[in-house]
């Protein structure tokens, strides 16, 4: 049944497309744009940066779960390409955010990373 749902529709794709659009929504919401601050809150950031990740890593473990099992090699190949850069760019979205820093670089999204209530 596994391989007759990933002929007719096409998981790996699904997961770079939607990848695509959450990568949008953080772009748009402020999570990489200057200091002054995002768009949306903080935790919202932090969720899409965390779901854009689980899927598009499920893309990649679909492709190469099924990669034996597939017609067309170029395009799933394509496909798992574009889920691992979505996967590692949510990933250091989602560190960035949480944290305030990345590789000691201060954070473009104006966040201190502080837990610190008051």
């Amino acid at each position: 049944m596994r391989v007759i749902v990933e002929k007719t529709f096409p998981l790996t794709w699904v997961a770079a497309g939607l990848g695509l659009i959450l990568a949008f929504i953080l772009i748009v919401g402020g999570a990489t744009g200057p200091s002054d601050g995002p768009r949306l809150p903080l935790l919202t950031l932090l969720f899409i940066s965390e779901f854009g990740f689980l899927v598009t890593a499920g893309g990649v473990f679909w492709a190469f779960r099924t990669r034996n099992r597939a017609d067309r090699e170029k395009g799933r190949l394509i496909a798992a390409v574009a889920c691992v850069a979505l996967a590692l760019g949510f990933l250091l979205v989602g560190i960035s955010l949480w944290t305030g820093m990345v590789g000691g670089l201060p954070n473009v999204a104006g966040h201190s990373g502080s837990m610190a209530l008051g």
